[in-house]
């Protein structure tokens, strides 16, 4: 399908059990394999997903790399995806939170931010989301990581709470993911952080594209979260 403006629709008008999942949120994790699905998503929809118990007016501050990463497949040779709307991306997501009350941390480096903020955009068919994978190894290129001693490797991995109920779920090349990290949920134990909000768009980058549809897509995520509001200061 190419994407035009009215293809751009909210998850739910095509998988109710996706978008209930997403609205419910995480109370608790599983590790049956067994009890994941594998749920295509068509390309045009927006979905996002939370954690409900993390309170989002519990933070004021973000930083986000000036890039939109590239989601390569582990092994073959990743298809490529457009830059001509990088900037447009990282505009939209970064005006999308300060709208939203949140502030940029302008010195990530030396002055911890409340999350971080990480843009992708899948490289390969049928990219498998929130199993989590070598977090630092993709994102470590980004200085704005000196917050945290005695610092990150490429042992670090992602983890994603709402996993365990949406099971394994496959998005199409060209999907754009936004990732909300809380820097609170780094747990030095086991190497880990977690996401506590995610926006996806299907296939944003594919086929017919222009600024308007980057933008809705994007405004589309933020509307279906009127939860993601800093507190008033």
């Amino acid at each position: 399908m190419t994407a035009t403006p009215h293809t751009w629709r909210r998850v739910r008008g095509y998988l109710p059990l996706v978008g209930l999942v997403a609205a419910l949120g995480i109370s608790a994790c599983g590790d049956d394999d067994n009890n994941f699905v594998t749920v295509p998503v068509p390309t045009g929809t927006v979905a996002t997903f939370r954690d409900t118990n993390f309170n989002f007016q519990s933070i004021q501050t973000f930083s986000m790399p000036d890039t939109v990463v590239h989601f390569a497949p582990v092994t073959g040779t990743p298809l490529d995806v457009t830059r001509a709307y990088d900037q447009t991306i990282l505009s939209r997501v970064r005006a999308d939170f300060i709208a939203r009350g949140y502030t940029e941390d302008t010195d990530p480096r030396n002055v911890r931010p409340d999350f971080v903020v990480l843009v992708g955009a899948t490289a390969t068919q049928n990219y498998n989301a929130f199993i989590g994978y070598s977090w630092f190894g993709t994102w470590g290129f980004y200085p704005g990581w000196g917050w945290y001693a005695p610092g990150f490797d490429t042992s670090w991995g992602i983890a994603y709470p709402w996993y365990p109920y949406v099971g394994v779920t496959a998005y199409d090349r060209g999907t754009l993911v936004v990732d909300l990290i809380p820097t609170l949920s780094v747990n030095p134990l086991n190497k880990s952080v977690s996401s506590a909000w995610a926006g996806v768009a299907t296939g944003l980058l594919n086929g017919t594209i222009t600024t308007d549809i980057v933008n809705n897509a994007i405004d589309e995520m933020f509307r279906q979260s009127p939860y993601l509001t800093a507190a008033s200061q």
